[in-house]
């Protein structure tokens, strides 16, 4: 498995898993094999026990300027379903899934089994505001604007955002949002819901990056089985978790963490978490 990337760089640092997007003189634009690396890299961490909590982040001036122009045009030398000419050759996945790894990326950032927390900066629109919406929490500094600009070029939204959107604003701000494509700043993206917490410009990071590790020092096997949880009760129903929380807290409590966590309780000391 290799360790560098080319349109991004990971690296792991008090058991956090940092991601930075690295397209700066695109701002961070995906681009198909950007994608790619994306969804690979959260694939190979969900394995990764060093890994107990992931911050996401771009390179530059920009968190990510949603998808490449170049590509979405349909000009660019891979071919995009709707787009480029129908003369071109696509390939029998691409012809299935037209999204790719775009897709993949949001369908492995919720598999991953770990909190990702968002730092956000400059632009984070399009492709960008979806994964933005993805991650358990936002934290983004005053240079942000964060819009669903999909229409503005005359495409629909993707990479899971009218799932998400909605769910994180409501349903009439995300409707607002995807059918005006306004851009909107950093207070007015705080005072919607877009983002958790704002900080002073350049501070974003370091705030995601903060949070993330109060993260990773908590019992992690219980933390994520916490996130899969409240994911799946976006869809199931109440007997449904009623039955899942049942299983799922026999399995948590089996973890060495668990018996850490009661046994510190008991003897009135701050618990001393391994993560398994």
């Amino acid at each position: 498995m290799p360790d560098t990337y080319k349109y991004l760089t990971t690296r792991i640092e008090d058991n956090v898993g940092i991601i930075t997007l690295n397209r700066p003189e695109k701002l961070n634009a995906l681009s198909w094999e950007l994608a790619e690396e994306l969804a690979t890299v959260f694939y190979r961490w969900r394995y990764v026990d060093e890994v107990r909590a992931i911050v996401l982040t771009g390179a530059g001036r920009a968190f990510c300027a949603g998808g490449d122009i170049d590509w979405i045009s349909g000009d660019s030398d891979r071919p995009m379903p709707g787009t480029s000419d129908a003369s071109r050759p696509i390939s029998r996945s691409q012809r299935k899934t037209p999204g790719g790894p775009f897709m993949d990326a949001t369908r492995q950032m919720i598999a991953v089994d770990k909190p990702i927390v968002a730092a956000l900066h400059g632009h984070a629109v399009g492709a960008g505001l979806a994964y933005a919406m993805v991650c358990d929490r936002r934290f983004a500094d005053t240079t942000l604007k964060m819009s669903a600009i999909f229409t503005n070029v005359g495409v629909a939204p993707d990479c899971g955002l009218s799932w998400f959107l909605p769910r994180v604003v409501g349903l009439p701000t995300a409707l607002m949002m995807v059918e005006t494509g306004r851009v909107f700043r950093a207070e007015e993206c705080k005072t919607m819901g877009l983002v958790d917490e704002l900080v002073p410009e350049g501070e974003s990071f370091a705030a995601a990056f903060e949070y993330a590790k109060t993260l990773a020092q908590r019992a992690s096997v219980a933390v994520d089985m916490a996130r899969r949880m409240i994911y799946m009760g976006q869809t199931a129903t109440l007997e449904q978790m009623l039955d899942y929380e049942g299983i799922a807290g026999v399995i948590v409590a089996s973890s060495l963490d668990a018996k850490e966590g009661t046994q510190s309780f008991l003897e009135k000391r701050k618990p001393v978490y391994r993560g398994i």
